[in-house]
């Protein structure tokens, strides 16, 4: 992939994260303290799966050598 592609893939990965969490802030108070808290707890849900299954795929693939 060439490098306009993937800073555009990056940057629509960032817009959806920016969206899931502006929806979660609506639904509580509005505030910059309440959205970067959002934002936190949706980077962690996000981010703990994809650190896991890359650890768990780094193993299985160094097995396999």
């Amino acid at each position: 992939m060439r490098r306009i592609e993937v800073f555009l893939a990056i940057l629509l990965v960032v817009i959806g994260i920016l969206c899931l969490t502006m929806s979660g802030t609506l639904m509580l108070e509005t505030g910059m303290t309440v959205f970067l808290t959002t934002f936190f707890q949706v980077c962690l849900w996000m981010g703990i799966p994809l650190i896991l299954t890359g650890i768990i795929y780094w193993r299985y693939s160094r097995k396999r050598r």
